[in-house]
């Protein structure tokens, strides 16, 4: 028992022996990894329903202090699925893509030097493109062809995150935003137009990945 011991610490110090690290003004954090947008969409009319998209999410941080970082969130298009609800429940609408460039203020409290916390605030700007529809939804409209399109959306986002470092200059990194995201739903059918939609998808987006320190 006596060896066995001493063994035990030493394995159990090795496990918690990550390099320590702190942020400094000046420093540049690139995080990426896979990335989940969640939304909770409600539609007035009640018609249309978000489904979930997964992507590649990327951000970029520039520290103008040692505790404040300034965030550009990016990410490859996410696709949403949409799906009717209320009249046209069980409808296969079609589906849009979207790009959420994002940028906010984040603050680092002072912790640990193995964990660092960040929470913070910012501005959405919220791109969608490539919109399509089914051939349901027309006919489901008593029609044979559709049209949809999306207006863009601006909002506030939230953030909440934490990097664990791994060793020099890498982190295991996971953050989620909440994100308001609202837009105006154009739908066309035979040309003319046949249901104007505001939509509340209003996010969550979930990041796991590394990152960076430069």
């Amino acid at each position: 028992m006596s060896i066995l011991r001493p063994t035990l610490l030493a394995v159990a110090v090795s496990c918690f022996a990550l390099p320590a690290f702190a942020y400094e003004a000046g420093d540049v954090i690139v995080r990426f990894g896979p990335a989940l947008v969640a939304p909770d969409s409600e539609s007035n009319p009640d018609l249309v329903e978000v489904d979930n998209g997964v992507g590649f999410g990327i951000s970029a941080t520039y520290m103008v202090h040692n505790n404040v970082g300034v965030e550009l969130l990016g990410a490859l298009p996410f696709e949403h699925d949409l799906n009717g609800s209320g009249a046209l429940a069980g409808v296969d609408v079609g589906s849009t893509e979207h790009l959420p460039p994002t940028l906010l203020v984040n603050y680092y409290p002072n912790v640990s030097e193995k964990f660092q916390p960040f929470v913070g605030v910012g501005f959405n700007y919220t791109m969608f493109f490539r919109e399509k529809t089914d051939p349901e939804l027309a006919a489901a409209l008593g029609g044979t062809t559709s049209d949809l399109s999306l207006s863009d959306s601006k909002g506030i986002a939230y953030e909440v995150g934490f990097d664990v470092p791994l060793k020099d200059n890498l982190v295991f990194t996971a953050s989620a935003w909440n994100v308001d995201i609202d837009t105006t739903a154009r739908v066309k059918v035979d040309g003319a137009t046949a249901a104007v939609i505001d939509v509340e998808i209003d996010p969550w987006v979930y990041m796991v990945g590394v990152g960076f320190t430069f």
